[in-house]
């Protein structure tokens, strides 16, 4: 009776935590990481100080002068961040939906969305940044965050594109509608979950390519990346650590904000119900 009461009370207790809230263990890893963090800077890097006590990353965030010199730096990295996700996500959607109409270019299509995802950024960011040059300074920037975001966009629109159910092609079909009423109709409609789940990758993606281009010589003087080397160059840890945790912030925010709208744009995913032409 002993040994059968064991696994019963492993269930409940299993059932007990399925219960509890999901911000409570986002809240619980937070505190992991901080009291980790904070051991970390006051045992191990305690002489270098190259890890910086919490307080000391904190108290950055409550200084006025520092918080309008970050502004002026994020507003540059994220206009060049957007810009660049909205060219690469474009290239992508269209890039899909031609090889949805054009069978044949499939091949070439994914030689396309391979190379921009191997192809090694810290090694071609440099030459775009000579290319670019002082007529676009910028230029590298955007062009380093679409490359980063287009794989992604091209994989998940391309797979959602081809979850269209055949019977709703087959209807439109035997309607008369021909392949625009079909793509327009079913298809769009079908890959949007699809699509929204890699534009939420895409964002931080997007911006992590944008820093990247900046650390290597783009976007001239007020970006985050040109910060960065600054207290870099300093030997600066709390700035280091502040910088990184604003990019951090930044990404999450981008990755939400592209889910809210996937929420308002397709809430049968999360209601359960099927759109107009759907199964």
């Amino acid at each position: 009776m002993a040994i059968a009461a064991a696994p019963a009370a492993e269930v409940r207790r299993f059932a007990g935590l399925r219960g509890v809230p999901p911000w409570v263990g986002g809240v619980l890893g937070v505190v992991v990481i901080v009291v980790a963090w904070w051991v970390a800077s006051l045992t191990l890097y305690q002489g270098s100080g190259a890890i910086p006590t919490p307080p000391s990353v904190v108290a950055k965030f409550f200084d006025g002068a520092q918080w309008s010199a970050t502004l002026n730096n994020a507003s540059g990295t994220v206009g060049s961040a957007a810009l660049g996700y909205l060219w690469g996500n474009l290239g992508a959607i269209v890039l899909a939906i031609l090889v949805l109409l054009v069978p044949a270019l499939e091949p070439l299509a994914n030689q396309i969305a391979v190379v921009t995802y191997c192809i090694p950024l810290v090694a071609i960011g440099p030459v775009i940044v000579i290319v670019a040059g002082r007529d676009w300074p910028s230029g590298a920037s955007v062009v380093l965050a679409a490359l980063s975001c287009f794989f992604t966009t091209a994989v998940g629109a391309l797979l959602g594109l081809r979850a269209a159910p055949r019977a709703s092609i087959d209807l439109i079909k035997a309607y008369g509608g021909g392949t625009w009423t079909s793509l327009r109709k079913v298809q769009l409609i079908s890959a949007l979950p699809a699509l929204f789940a890699a534009l939420k990758i895409a964002a931080p993606a997007a911006f992590l390519g944008a820093i990247l281009a900046e650390y290597l010589g783009s976007g001239g003087d007020s970006t985050l990346g040109r910060a960065i080397i600054a207290a870099q160059t300093q030997s600066d840890a709390p700035q280091l650590w502040y910088l990184a945790l604003v990019s951090g912030i930044i990404s999450g925010v981008g990755f939400v904000l592209v889910g809210l709208i996937a929420r308002l744009v397709t809430p049968w995913t999360s209601t359960g119900d099927v759109p107009a032409g759907g199964k």
